[in-house]
């Protein structure tokens, strides 16, 4: 992903977040109510995801070709491991009036994948070695270990209650990946056979075959990645009741811990964490409150 479109991202998804955000300030304003900027930092971790339903060809009916561009190109693959974090932070605005609340805002996150994608074994393919005698290759990658990180700007909308300092949200989130890159680490073999010898030749210097060579691969990922989640939360208010207090005019801060959990179900950025769940710390600062004028009409 080169920068100009990652930059094209961002702006395009930061305008978005801003007109949404106006557009409800202005809808939500002249409500009685509590108006707030929201800030949140949080962590989530997922394990054993994704991957698991989709197939890739493999064996003596796959391509060299083939089996080459699933080798650290980062494609959604058979796994029998995976594991995954994402930490991030968000800017926003929260309403409440009474038990409702109303939230929107715009965030970004880092995220990190980690797969043990099943081998890829006994892929034949012709060959002709350096004395121009054909032969047949069997090439194996095996020990694979994948890791894909991506950087993604995100909208939430979201809506709820809050009853006795706890809270529920509820609602989607629409999410654009800005950078991503895979990197692949694992070994290679090689094994070549010749028609007019029986046994298997390996480690041959000047013919490509090698045995548990070490290899490593680096991709970028997709240039123009997107999901949109359904995304659920809960959590408890540690701080501040939302009331003015007895000293000040003034609504005190609140302060909230909670827990979420994300599910991707739809767009080309799902397989990359489809399910996430973790722990989100929220400070809701109440806005400047609109003064009345007491100004004499001439």
């Amino acid at each position: 992903m080169n920068v100009k479109t990652a930059t094209y991202n961002v702006c395009f998804n930061t305008r978005a977040s801003v007109l949404l955000l106006c557009v409800l300030f202005g809808i939500l304003m002249p409500v009685q109510g509590v108006h707030y900027i929201r800030f949140n930092a949080d962590f989530s971790y997922a394990r054993d995801f994704a991957g698991k339903d989709m197939t890739a060809p493999s064996g003596p009916s796959m391509s060299l070709d083939a089996a080459r561009a699933w080798v650290g190109a980062g494609l959604p693959e058979p796994i029998s491991r995976s594991n995954g974090f994402a930490p991030g932070v968000g800017v926003g605005y929260r309403f409440a009036y009474q038990w409702l609340l109303v939230d929107a805002g715009f965030g970004c996150e880092y995220r990190v994948r980690n797969n043990t994608p099943y081998d890829i074994a006994n892929v034949k393919a012709d060959h002709v070695d350096d004395t121009g005698e054909p032969y047949v290759g069997t090439h194996t990658w095996d020990g694979r270990h994948t890791e894909l990180q991506h950087i993604g700007v995100h909208m939430p909308v979201m809506v709820g209650i809050e009853m006795m300092r706890i809270y529920a949200l509820a609602g989607v989130k629409a999410n654009m990946d800005v950078w991503g890159v895979t990197r692949e680490n694992g070994q290679y073999t090689m094994t070549g056979k010749y028609t007019r010898f029986m046994d298997e030749f390996e480690n041959v210097a000047g013919h490509g075959l090698v045995t548990d060579q070490k290899y490593e691969t680096s991709a970028v990922a997709e240039s123009f990645a997107w999901d949109l989640r359904a995304c659920a939360e809960v959590g408890y208010c540690i701080y501040g009741d939302g009331k003015k207090s007895k000293y000040s005019s003034k609504v005190q801060p609140r302060y909230y811990v909670g827990a979420f959990a994300e599910y991707a179900f739809m767009g080309s950025a799902k397989h990359y964490l489809p399910l996430l769940a973790g722990i989100r710390l929220t400070a809701l600062l109440p806005m400047p409150e609109a003064k009345k004028c007491n100004c004499l009409n001439y």
